[in-house]
């Protein structure tokens, strides 16, 4: 529990240092939610693809830019998040 709480605040600063990446994420959301709702309105069934593919491509865009395989680990978060504040 104590994990997820650090994580979920780390999302929420994240959203005040940052706020530009917070917006055009979530106009990605919005378009991937927009677009998903149009096809699916055309009585078309590739809306599902739309909406999977349009879920997993950030990720997968992280993976291909090196997202670090400790990026869920506890400590090497802390150590990450203390650095940023010292510096």
């Amino acid at each position: 529990m104590k994990t997820l709480l650090f994580f979920l605040g780390s999302a929420i600063r994240w959203m005040g240092v940052n706020p530009s990446r917070f917006l055009y994420f979530h106009l990605y959301l919005f378009c991937v939610y927009l677009f998903t709702f149009l096809a699916k309105s055309g009585q078309s069934d590739v809306y599902r693809l739309i909406f999977t593919a349009g879920i997993f491509t950030p990720f997968f865009i992280a993976i291909y830019r090196g997202l670090p395989l400790d990026c869920l680990d506890l400590e090497s978060a802390l150590r990450k998040e203390n650095n940023n504040y010292q510096n």
